[in-house]
């Protein structure tokens, strides 16, 4: 038996046999013809499924697109909550700063001549904690020589501790 008329048993009857020997299958499954054999895909035909696909994705996209709402042309603008006010940190003495008047600076500075300047809860109260020198302070309120502050950094423990009072002291954070 030759091959040629092998694969004309097994594609049936086939007006160009020899290029069907050739062309590779591309829908296997896709259909039959009366012989049973195996059906291939022409490339015009191929050209014509491309081209429908496109058509229909364009048309199921076009249904899609008119669907959708348009986002609005400019949105109001957002007013941003105002910063709330640093809780307060405790009294310090005011001449061991560099704002010892509050009204006329709005910041100040730790400066002693020691470790640190005690915090405390109270005007000549029981010690909370320690600052280093350079710490930035707000003044909130004045009572004497005593200034209500708050922290105007970050603050973090520097693991030591004061030797005067025998608090912990802080310092700023620093940020990499």
């Amino acid at each position: 038996m030759s091959p040629v008329s092998s694969i004309r048993r097994i594609t049936g009857p086939s007006r160009d046999t020899a290029t069907a020997f050739i062309k590779k299958p591309i829908a296997v499954h896709a259909a039959q013809d009366g012989a049973g054999g195996m059906s291939f895909v022409r490339p015009d035909q191929m050209k014509k499924l491309f081209l429908t696909g496109i058509a229909v994705l364009l048309a199921i996209s076009a249904a899609y697109a008119a669907d959708e709402e348009l986002p609005p042309v400019a949105a109001p603008p957002v007013q941003a909550a105002p910063i709330p006010p640093a809780p307060p940190l405790g009294w310090v003495y005011g001449p061991y700063t560099m704002c010892g008047d509050p009204p006329r600076c709005s910041t100040g500075v730790v400066n002693v001549p020691a470790d640190g300047l005690n915090v405390r809860v109270a005007p000549d109260g029981p010690p909370v904690m320690s600052l280093v020198n350079g710490t930035p302070l707000i003044p909130l309120d004045k009572q004497g020589d005593w200034l209500l502050v708050a922290p105007a950094c970050d603050l973090t423990p520097t693991w030591a501790w004061s030797w005067n009072a025998g608090v912990p002291l802080n310092r700023c954070w620093v940020y990499f």
